[in-house]
Parts: C-alpha cells; structure tokens; sequence
C-alpha cells in the first residue's frame, strides 16, 4: 500500500487503535507523539485495553480514552461513529477503522509489512509506517512525565532510609511470574552489587509477590534491599526510575518505563527478541542466552522447554553492572 504524503494537511480529530496489551501501546508513544506535532490544535483519542488505560491517561496526550475488549467494543461503534473523525489509524489488523465515519482510514498489516525488520526495534517499526503521512522523527525515545508529587515521595523514602545522592541506588523487577529467572540468581546479584558499590535495592513487584520475599531470604545483605511491592501508582515507580543508577529488569512495562526515565538499564533475556522488544534509548546492556535459537519468537511454541532463560549465569548479571556502573557515577542531588 502506498500512502500520500500530506504535507501540511492538519486533522481535527484523529482517533488511534491500539491493543489490548500495555506493553504494546507503550511503544507506540513515539509515532504518536509525532503525531501530535503535526496536529498541534488537534484532538486525538485511543482505543487501548483496559491494562494501558491508566497509563496512557498518566501520559496526558488524549482526549478519550476508549476501552478496548474484543468484542464488546462493536457495542460502542454507535458512538464512535458519531464522533465524526476526520482520520482513523489501527496500528494493528482491526475491523474497527471500517465500521467509523472517518474521512480518511489508515490500518497496518504488520505481520506482513514486518517480515524482513526482525532485528529493528518494534518503536522504530512503528514510527516508519507513518513516515510517508507525517514524515521522519529524529525522536525514537519513549516517554513518561512525572511531577513534583512523586518526586517529593522519593526524596522522603530516601531521606528516611538514609539515601544520599551518593548512594548507588539499583531498581529490581524480576517480571511476571510465568518464566522467571530464580531467586537464588537475583540474590547473587544483588549481595554482589550491595558488597562492591554498598547500593541500595528497590525491589518492585505485583502486591504480596511471595518472590520477593524469596530472594531476600537468600540475601546475605537483606538490610540493604527494600520490598517496594506495596506502590502500584505507576508515576510513582517512574520517579524511583528517575532516581535510580541502574535498572535490573525482564522484558514489560519496567523495562519500557525505566527507558523512559533514561535510567540505564540491564535486561534480562530469555525467550523473546530483544532486538525488536528490548530497551531504547538509553545505555543498556541485554543479558542472554548463547542457544542456537536465539533470538527466538516466542509467539511460537518452544521446543526447549524455555531452558534459555536457565542458562543465564549470575556472573552475566554482575559483570554488566559493573560495566555500566563504573562508566560513569551521578550524583543525584535533592535540593
């Protein structure tokens, strides 16, 4: 499909389809937000599923943000329709786009338009199916705002928890629960990590996640590492991030989130293609397997049984902190 390009042409209303998971509308921020610099007095809103809605709301770019659940969502075409939008764009296979009343209708058929641009990153994917319509972005970093709310409520837990703008403070999140790394590895890390740089550990995590109770159970330092799984406000986790000299993650929202703050980051591969779905933006090293299969599309039924993410050594871990750890220490100061 060839697109026009439309030089200047400014829509008034523009409605985005995204999907269901969080994950996925994260990492079309950018492609919207170039968007929204081409459409400066236009209002845009979103489809997205109910995991990214407060997310996308914390952002503050939309309108409206319109609950996406499958099929229900053909009960709200009545009014979607009636919304009169002058463009319509589905950055993923949707009927949605066809049952609207929009001027002009835009829906990407990725899986095919995809096929060769397995090593690219899945942001950078997105932002070039819109060049042709609103140009080439320099800007391929992802984006969430904080304020100064969230960041009085880290300098308070610092300031009880003796944190000086010194101290070396790491930001944890082992992933969910389906294939994760043991616990045992990530105690190594950190009693690793808290003996060479005496860090601090903000451990985050799904409420009552019984792992983290685990791996501190394994630590020699445990005085040193904090079950932060009690905040769920996402902007409040982001402005840890912001604080913190490095983030130790899976692949997610963490991930995308700690990319967002430019916190550097380590990620920890298993299955999956970090090259398409890992970190942006910011100094990050991914941690992986040396199997055959790797990178591997995880959408597939693995034949291995997901041994690869077994196979990752501690050692792996703390070797790459090392590396960006020594690169370069900040002084964060709280004034």
């Amino acid at each position: 499909m060839r697109i026009k390009n439309n030089g200047n042409v400014e829509y008034k209303k523009i409605l985005i389809v995204g999907t269901l998971e969080p994950e996925a509308n994260f990492l079309l921020i950018p492609a919207i937000r170039l968007i929204r610099e081409k459409n400066k007095n236009s209002k845009i809103d979103i489809i997205a599923g109910s995991g990214a809605e407060k997310i996308l709301a914390d952002i503050g770019w939309f309108e409206k943000i319109i609950p996406y659940k499958k099929t229900p969502i053909l009960k709200n075409i009545h009014s979607i329709r009636s919304q009169r939008y002058n463009l319509v764009i589905s950055f993923y296979p949707s009927l949605i786009p066809f049952f609207t009343r929009a001027r002009k209708r835009i829906v990407f058929f990725r899986r095919i338009m995809f096929a060769d641009h397995f090593f690219t990153h899945e942001s950078v994917n997105i932002l070039r199916m819109i060049e042709p319509i609103f140009g080439k972005s320099q800007d391929t970093g992802l984006y969430f705002p904080i304020n100064e709310t969230d960041k009085e409520r880290v300098k308070e837990f610092c300031k009880i928890n003796n944190i000086t703008g010194s101290t070396t403070l790491i930001a944890l999140h082992a992933g969910s629960a389906n294939n994760r790394w043991k616990a045992e590895n990530y105690s190594i890390v950190c009693d690793s990590i808290i003996e060479e740089y005496n860090a601090k550990i903000l451990f985050f995590g799904a409420q009552k996640d019984s792992f983290i109770k685990e791996v501190i159970d394994f630590m020699k330092h445990p005085d040193n590492i904090f079950d932060m799984s009690s905040i769920s406000h996402i902007k409040t986790i982001a402005a840890f991030l912001s604080r913190a000299n490095l983030a130790i993650t899976r692949d997610g929202i963490f991930l995308y989130l700690a990319c967002a703050m430019k916190t550097p980051v380590i990620s920890i591969f298993g299955a999956g293609n970090p090259y398409r779905y890992g970190p942006i933006g910011v100094r990050y090293i991914i941690v992986h397997t040396d199997m055959d299969c790797f990178p591997c599309n995880n959408k597939q039924r693995c034949k291995k049984n997901c041994v690869c993410i077994d196979s990752i050594s501690p050692q792996q871990v703390i070797e790459a902190a090392r590396l960006i750890l020594d690169e370069g220490r900040q002084l964060f100061l709280f004034e």
